[in-house]
């Protein structure tokens, strides 16, 4: 643009009056790359400067219809002309006044006549060339307020998109709930954003010294996060850390993400980063592992049904094919019974359901009436698969020998609430009439055994009358505490432990007196079996709490077998009556590891479902030995004590 202008043709006015003048100027002129435009007249001189750009004036002095001095004037107070240099030419008036009057009226100069071309030709060259300048720096100019203008544009389109961007990101940020920090190491001091309240769960000022902030850290978590800020080793990477805050609200997790930097001066690190509240993730984890332990937990216990089942089974099978039959249908009684509590997310059966899904089969069989009446009771999941087991053995025996097994016979099922002095309880009745007259039988069987433990565990006693109108069976249980609902368990899970000391190298002991605690009917009752073949001596089994803690606190035994889960509550109170007792004791579960127990009781061993008989053997063998050495050093403290 700037080398444009220089060379371009400006334009010069000549203004007199003398024709010949004018022709004298315009060849002394010539050759300055100039345009030259000339007028005889006021009049005219005015034209030409309101149609063109004018770079110099040569103007005479003496004009006839309006002299020099006021035309000079008259340009110089139009504002587009202001500037414009104007040099008098005058042969007359040349004396000091005039030539004052010249510059007082805008002149650039004043030259006589007779004019002297080369200095004419000079001045008029230098004027050009100011104009030209002039023209350049106004288009530098121009060109420099465009560009400030254009990048004044951008810098408020930039500055409009930030402040949308941030926007955006404040409010990104208060949705996911993240927040921002910078951290100066020099200072020991921390900048948050304005929403770190919502991410900590504690209201912190904006500005704050990093051991204030260090208070509000959970106790546990304290070191690492003063290990996390302070190291600033993580210039070239994202460095993340998990720690708990307490909040008003209780703790708070929250995820920090950062990477440190070093200011452009050189001072010490700074560490910028954000902060988000993952509290809800980690409850999600933590409820995730609870039910991974509880999945755990009941396979492990509908395996050890089944195998204590199976065992029980095989034990009073006469037949290879006998025992698959029997084997079967006792497992599909079970799985019936989980059918109705996965309907109802495990929290309990109507026993109404559960009686008539038991025997539909039998019912579409036969043409024998089976009557079903009774309260609307909600059984617990163990008692409903209990009671699954007992009404299968019923039916079965009804079917085989009893009422079901010939025309016309009737079965009876019914059960009502009773109001007794203990309590609420529940009566339950089976009766058959119509069949084959009873019998006793020759010895007794899985189903027979499965009854009695049955109402055991629902704290009663099993009535069982082989009338000569038909086999009955009753018995009363504590309605409270076997028909209410199942709650949530809560389980923290810990580290495996071993046994202090090898099995292998304990040697076998005589039998002696072992209190078992254990809620499901079958596995207990296969435990004690097995316990009883080896010649111990069982106490219980119990399935209750407050049966246990009775046990626990009055009963005479050596060593005890105690399940760690009973119904909703959990057996530790019972551990720590035999840990003062200084009876030795293990643990018996479904979690593969120990739950919800005090840290002192979680270094006992304990046997995982479903048992192997080796295993159990093992296990009591070393509690035996244990027993022995406690017995001999409290016999020598006597001793020392004599």
């Amino acid at each position: 643009m700037a080398s444009e202008i220089s060379d371009e043709t400006v334009n010069i006015l000549l203004v007199d009056d003398q024709p010949g003048k004018l022709l004298a100027y315009e060849a002394i002129l010539d050759g300055l790359n100039a345009s030259l435009i000339k007028a005889t007249t006021a009049e005219e001189a005015f034209a030409a400067l309101l149609k063109t750009e004018i770079a110099v004036i040569l103007m005479d002095v003496c004009m006839p219809d309006l002299d020099g001095f006021e035309l000079a004037e008259m340009i110089h107070n139009h504002p587009r002309h202001e500037k414009t240099a104007v040099i008098f030419i005058s042969a007359v008036r040349l004396d000091t006044d005039d030539l004052l009057k010249g510059y007082r009226t805008g002149a650039v100069d004043y030259v006589p006549v007779p004019v002297v071309p080369e200095i004419l030709k000079a001045k008029v060259q230098i004027f050009v060339e100011l104009y030209r300048k002039s023209r350049q720096l106004d288009a530098l100019n121009a060109e420099l307020e465009e560009r400030v203008r254009q990048r004044t544009e951008q810098l408020e389109h930039s500055h409009a998109m930030l402040q949308q961007s941030e926007e955006r990101l404040r409010l990104a940020s208060e949705a996911a709930r993240l927040g921002t920090f910078e951290y100066d190491q020099s200072e020991q001091h921390l900048q948050w954003s304005p929403n770190i309240a919502e991410v900590l769960h504690v209201a912190v000022p904006e500005h704050q010294r990093f051991d204030a902030f260090i208070d509000l850290v959970h106790a546990d978590d304290r070191d690492a996060v003063r290990s996390y800020f302070r190291a600033a080793n993580f210039a070239d990477t994202t460095s993340e850390l998990e720690f708990r805050v307490n909040g008003m609200r209780g703790v708070a997790w929250v995820l920090a993400r950062a990477r440190a930097f070093q200011t452009s001066s050189g001072g010490s690190a700074r560490v910028i980063g954000t902060l988000l509240d993952i509290t809800e993730r980690k409850s999600a984890d933590s409820h995730q592992q609870l039910l991974m332990a509880e999945l755990d937990h009941r396979v492990k216990n509908i395996l050890a049904n089944v195998a204590a089942i199976a065992r029980l089974s095989s034990s009073n099978a006469t037949s290879i094919d006998a025992f698959a039959s029997a084997l079967d249908g006792r497992i599909h009684a079970m799985s019936a019974a989980h059918d109705l509590l996965r309907q109802s997310s495990w929290t309990g059966v109507d026993l109404h359901e559960l009686v008539a899904g038991a025997l539909e089969p039998f019912r579409s069989r036969t043409d024998n009436d089976i009557v079903i009446e009774g309260d609307r009771v909600r059984l617990t999941s163990k008692f409903a698969q209990s009671m699954a087991l007992v009404l299968h053995e019923l039916v079965t025996n009804a079917v085989k020998h009893g009422a079901l097994s010939a025309a016309g016979g009737t079965v009876f099922v019914g059960w009502s609430r009773v109001v007794s002095a203990d309590g609420e309880k529940i009566k339950f009745a089976w009766k058959e009439r119509g069949g084959p007259p009873c019998t006793k039988p020759i010895r007794n069987g899985f189903g027979l055994t499965v009854i009695r433990s049955a109402a055991s565990e629902c704290g009663g006693q099993a009535k069982m009358e082989l009338a000569a109108e038909g086999f009955e069976f009753s018995f009363e249980g504590d309605l409270s505490t076997r028909t209410q609902m199942v709650g949530t368990r809560h389980v923290a899970i810990v580290s495996k432990t071993r046994m202090a000391q090898s099995v292998a190298s304990v040697p076998a002991c005589k039998g002696c007196k072992i209190l078992l605690i254990e809620d499901e009917a079958l596995i207990a009752l296969q435990l004690k079996l097995d316990l009883e073949d080896d010649g111990h001596v069982v106490v219980g089994p119990f399935a209750q709490l407050s049966e246990a803690l009775c046990a626990a606190t009055d009963s005479e035994f050596d060593i005890a077998l105690i399940d760690i889960n009973l119904g909703a509550d959990n057996s530790a109170p019972v551990a720590e009556i035999l840990d003062r007792r200084r009876v030795p004791f293990a643990f018996t579960t479904g979690y593969n590891d120990l739950i919800f127990l005090p840290p002192l009781l979680r270094e006992y061993p304990h046997l995982t479902k479903p048992y192997n008989p080796a295993d159990v053997r093992d296990l009591v063998a070393t509690l035996q030995h244990q027993a022995s050495e406690r017995v001999a050093l409290s016999r020598d403290e006597s001793n020392q004590v004599a």
